[in-house]
């Protein structure tokens, strides 16, 4: 029988922690540091989207395709954590890629590596 999800008062959007590679979202290849440079990314994220201000994270709202983003650090690993909902699958798939694009390039702007599926066994790769 399944079991209610556990309340996680202390997660930003409640995702689970466990997997979130598999999640939307950007990976930072460095690990030194990451919650001051995931506060960068995501003040300059800021500069390059329409946005709603969420309590630490932004809402992107977009009319082509239609829908909203949200975008947040992941309080436990690198990364910034891209959520999409655009009414429908294409909409949604086209946001999170769109959004996606957004932070890698300015993860890349400021110097950041972004890591690939690849790297999760050893190396990093600049996006």
């Amino acid at each position: 029988m399944a079991a209610p999800r556990e309340r996680k008062d202390d997660h930003l959007l409640y995702a689970d922690a466990v997997g979130s590679r598999g999640k939307s979202g950007v990976w930072f290849g460095e690990r030194e540091a990451f919650q001051t440079r995931q506060h960068d990314v995501m003040e300059d994220v800021k500069e390059k989207v329409s946005w709603v201000p969420l309590e630490n994270a932004v809402m992107a709202v977009s009319l082509d395709p239609p829908g909203i983003v949200v975008m947040a650090p992941n309080p436990s690993l690198p990364g910034i954590i891209v959520l999409a909902d655009g009414a429908t699958p294409e909409n949604s798939e086209q946001l999170k890629s769109q959004y996606t694009s957004i932070v890698k390039e300015v993860m890349d702007k400021q110097g950041l590596t972004v890591e690939t599926e690849d790297d999760e066994a050893g190396g990093s790769q600049a996006g």
